[in-house]
């Protein structure tokens, strides 16, 4: 249990284990992007979905990844638009998805029974946190002008005072 101990001037060489990439990482190295989506997806793990998808986007890879997908692969990237796609920390990523899915496969409406029942979902989905938003916006219209109001009247009792 003897330890030298080494002089300052001495160089200490540290063994550097090699980071193993992620699957999907070497898959997008190697620019098979759609491969890349369809590993991570497989993850389940949505922080890291969407890590892919945008680094998808700045390499301007993200139709190409979602373009020739067949019903099973086309099944996975929709179940999850669908899934996150009104949860505000994934929204603006996922927005742009179904934008892509959309205009890819909206011509094959009619094809799969269950593709067509995926966009459904999408569409109810959408169509549901559109009627939130703006409900969310009439009421902050609401208390927007609550909040005028009063202090409009603070103001005016205040001058009211003062005179």
């Amino acid at each position: 249990a003897h330890e030298k101990a080494h002089d300052p001037d001495d160089y200490l060489l540290l063994h550097q284990k090699k980071q193993k990439l992620a699957e999907y990482d070497s898959l997008l190295r190697k620019f098979r992007y759609g491969d890349a989506l369809d590993k991570v997806l497989q993850q389940r793990q949505p922080q890291v979905v969407i890590a892919v998808i945008e680094e998808l986007g700045k390499r301007r890879g993200l139709t190409i990844a979602l373009s020739n997908r067949d019903e099973e692969s086309l099944e996975a990237i929709l179940s999850f638009t669908i899934r996150f796609i009104d949860d505000p920390k994934y929204s603006t990523y996922l927005i742009g998805v179904a934008h892509i899915l959309c205009d890819i496969y909206g011509s094959l409406i009619g094809q799969s029974s269950v593709v067509d029942e995926l966009f459904s979902k999408l569409r109810n989905k959408v169509t549901n946190e559109c009627s939130a938003q703006k409900m969310l916006l009439r009421m902050l219209g609401q208390i927007d002008f609550c909040m005028t109001t009063a202090e409009i009247e603070s103001a005016e009792e205040k001058m009211s005072r003062s005179v």
